[in-house]
């Protein structure tokens, strides 16, 4: 027992962080300790509105204000962590009308990190999830929109400026109006809801693939999803492709990718193994956090493996 409560004590004496997850959909945040443990954590929908975004934000951070010594935010958007600048004009106005590193500094006077939910999803699972044994790996998030992100030899790379691995963005097929791109989970969900003529949810369209309707949808969605992913591998060549977002849970998805990839890229089967993400919804905040201590509390900078 009094070694527990020794344990107990230290823990209390941890540092502690907010790490906040910052969605199209929702808010999440979880407040932990400098081993990446979970203490406190919760979820809201995220507000549209831009001043009422903001606010929210900061009501979250208020309500830990006094426990934290550093606030750690993942978010959609082309980041540059070290102006907070969000110069991505394809998500909500709210997530670019404020510069949320200087908005949380000048308010609460803690050292703020601000970086691509992508980008931390995959420092995350470099160093607590699928990538802890790996030099080289691609992820692709599939949500509201669709994230990427590289580490090349276990550093994350953010490119010239701030926009690597956007492999949402990359033009698959050309039209005469438009380039066609792979398309987010929710674009899937909004063509199976307009050809039933009612909304569905991602829950219904996975249990009716045997819907012809939902199937062919499906498919077509499915193709360009693996176009994207097998494009990236061919680019950057890695030992790994992970797979993030909700969808990534869905077995049946994972093993129609892996399948769809190996058949447009028959040789990728022999040497890039397609992973679902292992830590889930927190691996973007655990990211996150681990970003912040390597700017401001010199962490090591070499992402080593942590077991």
């Amino acid at each position: 027992m009094r070694k527990v409560w020794l344990l107990e004590k230290d823990r209390e004496k941890m540092k502690k962080y907010l790490a906040v997850d910052i969605g199209g959909t929702f808010l999440k945040y979880s407040l932990m300790n400098d081993e990446y443990q979970v203490l406190e954590e919760g979820e809201e929908p995220t507000a549209k509105n831009p001043e009422q975004f903001l606010e929210q934000i900061k009501m979250t951070v208020k309500r830990y204000q006094q426990k934290i010594c550093g606030i750690a935010v993942c978010m959609a958007g082309f980041i540059n962590p070290v102006t907070g600048e969000n110069t991505d004009y394809s998500v909500g106005e709210n997530f670019r009308k404020y510069n949320l590193k200087k908005e949380l500094a000048d308010t609460f006077h803690v050292p703020v990190l601000i970086e691509n939910d992508s980008n931390c999803a995959a420092v995350g699972e470099l160093i607590k999830g699928s990538g802890q044994d790996i030099q080289n790996f691609c992820m692709l998030t599939f949500g509201t929109g669709i994230g990427g992100a590289m580490i090349i030899d276990r550093h994350l790379y953010r490119g010239s400026h701030y926009k690597a691995a956007e492999a949402g963005l990359v033009k698959l097929e050309y039209t005469s109006s438009d380039g066609v791109s792979a398309s987010a989970t929710s674009v899937l969900v909004r063509e199976v809801s307009r050809e039933l003529g009612r909304e569905v949810d991602g829950i219904y369209v996975f249990a009716h693939l045997d819907d012809p309707k939902v199937f062919n949808i499906y498919r077509e969605w499915l193709n360009k999803a693996a176009m994207a992913a097998g494009n990236a591998a061919m680019l950057l060549d890695p030992e790994k492709m992970l797979i993030g977002g909700a969808v990534s849970h869905q077995p049946r998805f994972l093993v129609d990718l892996q399948e769809e990839v190996y058949r447009l890229y028959p040789q990728l089967r022999a040497y890039t193994k397609i992973e679902a993400c292992r830590l889930g919804n927190q691996a973007g905040r655990i990211g996150a956090l681990h970003l912040y201590r390597i700017t401001f509390e010199e962490e090591d900078e070499e992402l080593d493996r942590e077991e």
